[in-house]
């Protein structure tokens, strides 16, 4: 029986286009592998090679392009007189042109600048000089436009400085007190706290009246406080005076009042009243007391001697 499987002649034209081709594949054998390959790879380094240098390049133009400005800057404040000439206090930029590289170096290439060299030498704000560093300084808060800082309460001479004042001895204060009261007065309730306060009931035929006492050892400071508006005696001692109205609700009660302080401190305070109890209604128009006989009470030499020197 004749084969049914036609003849590469009896094939169409694309059939046997298309074994021929198997045929050539199958036969084939690349030669020269190497040499393709190494071409391939020095054709990718000529590649890489092109791109750093273009890179330099625009580094380069780029340091060129800042220095000409650095240099027209200060050309511009140069020509306006009195300013710091910038440029030449040190170098512009250092933008000469890099040496052309072999193939072998152009793979690494190194700019011949960094930019931030182009300010080198350029003065920085801690060269510049300070304001007053020729100058004395000057005093605090003059030309500032703030005010001076508070001197504080003025100064009231001795009363301000010196060693504390010695304690007082208590114990004398009633019999100082009672042998200061001026004459023809009969003396009642005595009150004695033992401290620094003391107080009694005088009559003087025309009603009673009461006297209280206050002695402080030291009362510098709050002097200010306590005599802003006093006269100052001749031996420095400060002396107020005042009459107000009583402040316990006794109806017409008036008290008078003769307040001093010595150069070392101590004070002693006199009050005289109207009536013979602040909390009870006057029994007479006036102190038993005047304001006169109040201030000899308070100024009195003997009061220094309740301090234990």
């Amino acid at each position: 029986m004749p084969s049914e499987t036609p003849s590469e002649d009896e094939l169409p034209f694309e059939d046997s286009l298309g074994t021929e081709m198997r045929r050539a594949g199958e036969t084939f054998e690349l030669s020269g592998r190497a040499a393709l390959v190494d071409g391939a790879l020095e054709q990718g380094r000529r590649t890489v090679r092109r791109r750093r240098v273009a890179a330099v390049a625009g580094s380069v133009l780029t340091l060129a392009l800042v220095g000409g400005g650095v240099t027209f800057a200060t050309g511009q404040l140069g020509s306006s007189g009195g300013e710091v000439d910038v440029a030449s206090s040190a170098p512009v930029a250092q933008t000469a042109t890099p040496t052309p590289k072999t193939p072998a170096d152009a793979a690494t290439p190194t700019p011949t600048a960094e930019p931030e060299e182009t300010a080198k030498g350029a003065p920085t704000p801690s060269d510049a000089p300070t304001a007053g560093s020729a100058t004395a300084t000057s005093t605090a808060g003059a030309g500032t436009g703030q005010p001076a800082p508070d001197p504080g309460p003025p100064s009231r001479g001795t009363h301000d400085a010196g060693e504390p004042a010695p304690p007082l001895d208590h114990t004398l204060l009633m019999p100082t007190f009672r042998a200061l009261l001026p004459d023809g007065l009969t003396v009642t309730d005595v009150t004695d706290s033992g401290g620094d306060f003391a107080s009694v009931v005088v009559n003087d035929g025309k009603g009673r009246s009461l006297v209280q006492i206050n002695v402080q050892q030291d009362m510098r400071d709050v002097a200010h406080q306590l005599y802003g508006d006093a006269t100052t005696l001749p031996d420095g001692t400060l002396l107020a005076t005042s009459k107000k109205p009583g402040e316990k609700g006794g109806r017409g009660v008036v008290r008078w009042t003769a307040d001093s302080m010595r150069p070392d401190g101590m004070r002693v305070l006199v009050s005289a009243f109207n009536s013979g109890e602040q909390s009870s209604p006057a029994t007479r128009k006036a102190p038993a007391l005047t304001m006169d006989q109040l201030i000899a009470l308070v100024i009195s030499p003997e009061w220094p001697k309740l301090q234990q020197r």
